[in-house]
């Protein structure tokens, strides 16, 4: 997969296939997390209402950079401000976000993944978002604020965020970032 021209068949096409590698990667549970490719002046975002694994290209909204439709008859994720306060910082790329088991699991007692090597090589840190009500302005001001490419982010009490330039690239963070949970959860305590 790689980030398409500005066609919109084609962003759409991303977007459904990212959402499917999400899902297949245990990402995600149920109809949450969400997805989204900025190509140019639009944005391609998962749809609300829809588990990840059921999107298909013709599911998929654009939106342009300030959230207005372009395209679709559906209505883009809950968390769409939090995706447009990003491209905003990060210009063209891909956003994932994530209510994988292990990460939810983690942030949801306020503990944060460890910093792997692989993450360490590839983003330098996991950032700590401390806890903003899920679709609300507030989390998208406190995204942006620590907004970079790439960027892999622990969000308290709610799940994981990620942003590369492209899908695999992205996808590989997600999976990376899950991995780190898992690694915290699974460890022995003394």
């Amino acid at each position: 997969m790689k980030v398409p021209s500005s066609s919109l068949a084609g962003l759409r096409r991303t977007v459904a296939e990212l959402c499917k590698e999400v899902h297949r990667a245990g990402l995600t549970i149920g109809g949450s997390g969400n997805v989204s490719v900025r190509s140019g002046r639009y944005v391609a975002v998962s749809p609300s209402g829809f588990r990840l694994s059921d999107v298909r290209p013709r599911h998929v909204p654009i939106v342009d950079v300030e959230g207005r439709e372009v395209l679709g008859t559906t209505k883009p994720t809950s968390e769409l401000l939090m995706h447009l306060s990003l491209y905003r910082e990060v210009g063209d790329g891909v956003v994932i976000h994530t209510h994988s088991p292990y990460l939810t699991a983690l942030v949801h007692s306020g503990n944060r993944p460890p910093e792997t090597e692989d993450l360490r090589r590839s983003v330098g840190e996991i950032v700590w978002v401390e806890y903003q009500p899920p679709g609300s302005e507030r989390l998208a001001e406190a995204v942006a604020k620590v907004a970079r490419k790439p960027m892999v982010a622990a969000l308290e009490r709610h799940g994981g965020l990620v942003v590369a330039d492209r899908p695999e690239a992205a996808l590989r963070l997600a999976e990376a970032l899950e991995e780190a949970a898992r690694l915290a959860v699974l460890r022995p305590h003394p």
